[in-house]
């Protein structure tokens, strides 16, 4: 997830580019860049290939595979096990087909010792290296917003496209497969016409503009492609063709989830028993219920142990699963750089759904406001709908109150993980709680993000008048008389009381409210922010509200 061009769309691309084999055009080298270079990681090998550009031609290198160290380690204890017994057909198989992945030549009559030798000296080295490796073959369904209106190509993603490459694997003799027969059938082609070159007097005359030319070598750049086979997808109602573009698009949707919940029974592949499946912002266009049907249908795939990717705006989407399955990507100067949640994550995933922290706040807020009591909780979302008429979400300000927040350590490190210390607030009163301090401290919040508004509380920060007059419109608002106790002699004497006493004074200028509107803290915090002006206000509560909206 991520705003526009922050990269969600061209880590896509990446991906396809190397087990797609998804060609990079000029376009691609955008913002003055030359060069290229792609890397993936499995299990077993990290895939690396580059591309140069050169004015308007683009050099590619071949694809360069580097073993795991937990696959040197998986296959050397093989090899070197006694588990091992080369007169076996299935280990002798396996064998070559570990000799092929390391770019080690195999032929029929290969000796297999040999080749397991050949295999322990190759993953021996310091650095290993295969070039012009293949990435492994694998189920995959690629889903784009488009797919759900495009159900004909849809088809073809779901049934056909696993046979295209499987075909390449077929065998037109007992030990070699199309693919092979393709490749030397180019090898063949290039040798032949570097002899045409020789022996037709092309070199001869060529040596004539180019002294030092001694040969022209044909190295043949060669590259698995799906084949290209399509089809077309007819829907029959009584013997008659009905054309599939001509229904709703909720019609589409549904044939396309259909689709969806056949592959989490499928494998298209045999010696694949998962499936990686790549959603391009699958949400588009579609109406809640059927983003929340959807994502129901992938989190089965998840669940039947296949891996699933995919990039959304939704924040449906994004606030149904669980936070450590998110990922931010940033557009920072042209760098996309990602946000996760990343130490003792299952820890932060409690806590932060605990506190009822959706993840489009903990990703997306340009603030979070931490407050120590239930007034100012109150009083600043409805002071925003007020004064700007806004809701706080809407300007992506999220205020938390602190009691709620009981594993400090873990909160803080979750915040500290996706936002910066100068983006989160602190509004508290001179008389922090322990726990506050605690949690002060943890976050490594700058002094000038820290509001102190009252002595010992919230409301003891405004002033005598401000408080009777706030209360006396809310209850002339509500259509209730105001107390005749209700004076601002009462509160300042309450107030000085409570200084001389250490009394909690949001608790004693109740009992002045006596045959009013309940006073309870968030009613009164919701009065102080519905009838105050901003010349009543604290001027440090201003500040904050200033700083996380500013006018």
């Amino acid at each position: 997830m991520g705003e526009n061009d922050a990269g969600k769309s061209s880590l896509i691309e990446c991906l396809k580019v190397i087990t797609q084999g998804r060609t990079i055009e000029l376009d691609d080298f955008n913002h003055d860049i030359n060069s290229i270079e792609i890397s993936v990681e499995t299990d077993d090998f990290v895939f690396r290939k580059s591309y140069q550009r050169n004015d308007d031609l683009i050099e590619q290198q071949n694809l360069i595979a580097v073993p795991t160290p937990d696959y040197v380690t998986r296959v050397t204890g093989w090899l070197q096990s006694d588990e091992l017994n080369i007169s076996l057909d299935e280990d002798q198989g396996q064998i070559k087909n570990i000799a092929k992945t390391l770019g080690i030549t195999v032929r029929s009559n290969s000796n297999i010792e040999n080749l397991r030798t050949s295999i322990l000296e190759r993953l021996d080295g310091e650095k290993v290296e295969i070039e012009g490796a293949s990435f492994p073959s694998f189920n995959n369904i690629q889903l784009d917003g488009k797919h759900f209106e495009n159900v004909s190509g849809f088809f073809k993603e779901v049934f056909l496209k696993g046979k295209q490459s499987e075909i390449w694997n077929e065998r037109i003799s007992e030990d070699k497969t199309i693919e092979e027969f393709v490749r030397e059938k180019i090898n063949s082609y290039s040798q032949h016409i570097e002899q045409s070159i020789t022996e037709t007097g092309i070199l001869r005359r060529m040596q004539m503009f180019l002294k030092d030319l001694t040969e022209v070598k044909i190295e043949p750049v060669y590259q698995k492609r799906d084949l290209n086979i399509d089809a077309k997808v007819k829907f029959m109602e009584n013997g008659k063709e009905v054309s599939i573009d001509k229904k709703g698009d909720g019609t589409k949707r549904r044939i396309t989830m259909a689709l969806l919940e056949y592959k989490k029974e499928q494998s298209l592949l045999e010696h694949d028993t998962s499936t990686i499946y790549l959603f391009d912002e699958p949400d588009t266009h579609l109406h809640v219920k059927a983003q929340i049907e959807f994502l129901d249908t992938v989190k089965g795939f998840s669940r039947n142990g296949s891996q699933v990717i995919l990039t959304t705006h939704s924040p449906f989407i994004i606030n149904a699963i669980n936070p450590k399955q998110l990922r931010l990507l940033e557009n920072s100067e042209n760098r996309s750089r990602v946000k996760y949640l990343r130490q003792n994550v299952d820890a932060a995933d409690r806590v932060l759904r605990s506190l009822g922290v959706e993840n489009t706040y903990l990703f997306f807020s340009r603030h979070i406001v931490i407050v120590e009591g239930e007034t100012e909780e109150q009083f600043l979302p409805s002071y925003f709908l007020k004064r700007f008429n806004e809701t706080l979400s809407s300007s992506l300000v999220k205020v938390m109150n602190c009691k709620g927040i009981t594993n400090i350590p873990g909160f803080a490190r979750a915040m500290l993980e996706i936002h910066n210390p100068d983006n989160i607030h602190l509004l508290y009163d001179n008389d922090a709680s322990p726990e506050l301090l605690e949690l002060i401290n943890s976050l490594n919040v700058p002094n000038h993000r820290k509001y102190v508004v009252g002595e010992k509380e919230f409301e003891d920060a405004f002033s005598d008048d401000a408080l009777h007059s706030g209360w006396c419109q809310y209850l002339v608002g509500s259509e209730k008389e105001v107390p005749p106790s209700w004076t601002v002699e009462a509160i300042s004497s309450i107030r000085a009381n409570c200084q001389a006493d250490g009394g909690k004074f949001s608790k004693k200028i109740r009992s002045l409210n006596q045959g009013g509107k309940k006073m309870s803290k968030p009613i009164l915090g919701n009065a102080l922010a519905e009838y105050l002006t901003d010349d009543q206000l604290p001027q440090r509560l201003l500040d904050l509200i200033q700083t996380v909206r500013p006018v």
